[in-house]
């Protein structure tokens, strides 16, 4: 299951997955063959290879006239990422140009399932600002268990700080603010009888909405500078509040 996970996230179909799979695992074999292991007809498997091929992960030889097909070395996995990110670190700066050419209006997004949190975590990151998060951190790493925790392991490591208020719960707080310092961690914790239906990130010119009371979890990206500004004031207000009251 993460075998397939982690393929359908380099960009491979479900299909895809099954004929690269069924390759890995029988070598060098016929389009039959591998149609009959990954249980895809034979029709559909000769075009699946068709674009395997494209994309560099599957040759083929001919024998007696018939081609046999083979995975190529796992390897080309991370070659083919490198190089899309070669290739679009080039094309950054033109497309930044582009952009910054447009006046600038609220920009909103939505952004669903693993796939999309990853992305919304990994642009948190990479801004390097100060965050400010209103919520609950301990549901933030129930609902997403693989993806949160991996966000606050890069986050202590690029230093970011992050200020959270929410509502203290003694037992699984007490790691958290025993490391705070030294993980760059600071709370202001509100009574109990407040209740978080969603989780809120404030960090350079964005809001992020994130829902974390039921499935489909999404993430609602709000990206303007006065929202941001009203949004980031109202959160040192009762930051300062919250503050007065221990």
């Amino acid at each position: 299951m993460e075998l397939t996970a982690s393929l359908k996230e380099f960009g491979l179909s479900d299909n895809e997955v099954k004929i690269y799979l069924a390759l890995i695992k029988t070598g060098e074999t016929t389009a039959q063959s591998i149609a009959k292991n990954a249980d895809i007809p034979r029709t559909t498997a000769y075009h699946l290879l068709e674009g395997l091929i494209q994309k560099g992960l599957v040759s083929f030889i001919v024998k007696e006239s018939k081609k046999y097909f083979q995975a190529t070395n796992p390897k080309k996995l991370v070659n083919i990422l490198e190089e899309k990110k070669k290739l679009m670190q080039e094309i950054i700066p033109q497309l930044m140009d582009i952009s910054n050419t447009i006046k600038e209006k609220p920009k909103v997004m939505v952004y669903e399932g693993v796939k999309g949190i990853r992305a919304v975590l990994k642009d948190i990151l990479e801004e390097k600002k100060i965050i400010y998060h209103v919520g609950e951190i301990i549901s933030m790493q129930k609902v997403f268990a693989h993806a949160f925790p991996q966000f606050i392991t890069e986050r202590i490591k690029r230093k970011i700080m992050i200020k959270i208020i929410g509502k203290k719960e003694e037992e699984l707080h007490k790691e958290l603010i025993k490391n705070a310092k030294k993980e760059f961690r600071e709370f202001v914790f509100v009574p109990k009888e407040y209740k978080f239906k969603a989780s809120i990130f404030i960090y350079a010119k964005k809001v992020i909405i994130f829902n974390i009371i039921k499935e489909p979890y999404y993430a609602i990206v709000i990206e303007n500078e006065d929202f941001y500004e009203t949004q980031k004031n109202m959160f040192e207000m009762m930051w300062d509040l919250g503050k007065h009251q221990k």
